[in-house]
């Protein structure tokens, strides 16, 4: 790594087994701080949503815009004592939202084609 704040130091650091190790105080700085990100960012590459081929710009930041919306829910679901899988998480949270939209009256106006006014009268030519 390449940093214009830090020098060449190393730190010793305890490791999950108990050992120490030696680790450049760049490192240990920067795992410190962006430790949910890469968790986030590791997640979010299991269930890609953008393809690697779509043109429009905008569906791609929508798309990345809408996973990060549901990984951030995920996060605080298990913080407020969830047990589900991220997956498990997922597919409870689409059948969720297909069932609200289940419910909802339908957008389109039936057509009434009796007593249709363009149809009555002048209107076609003689």
């Amino acid at each position: 790594m390449l940093s214009t704040i830090h020098n060449a130091e190393l730190v010793s650091v305890e490791s999950r087994k108990s050992t120490t190790k030696q680790k450049p105080k760049v490192v240990v700085d920067y795992n410190r701080s962006t430790g949910g990100v890469d968790k986030s960012d590791q997640c979010l590459s299991y269930y890609p949503s953008t393809r690697s081929r779509q043109r429009k710009y905008y569906k791609k930041i929508f798309r990345h815009l809408l996973d990060q919306a549901v990984w951030n829910a995920f996060v605080l679901y298990t913080k407020n004592g969830g047990d589900l899988k991220h997956v498990a998480f997922r597919m409870k949270l689409i059948e969720r939202l297909c069932e609200e939209g289940r419910g909802l009256p339908s957008s389109k106006v039936p057509k009434s084609i009796e007593n249709v006014a363009r149809l009555t009268g002048r209107h076609f030519p003689s």
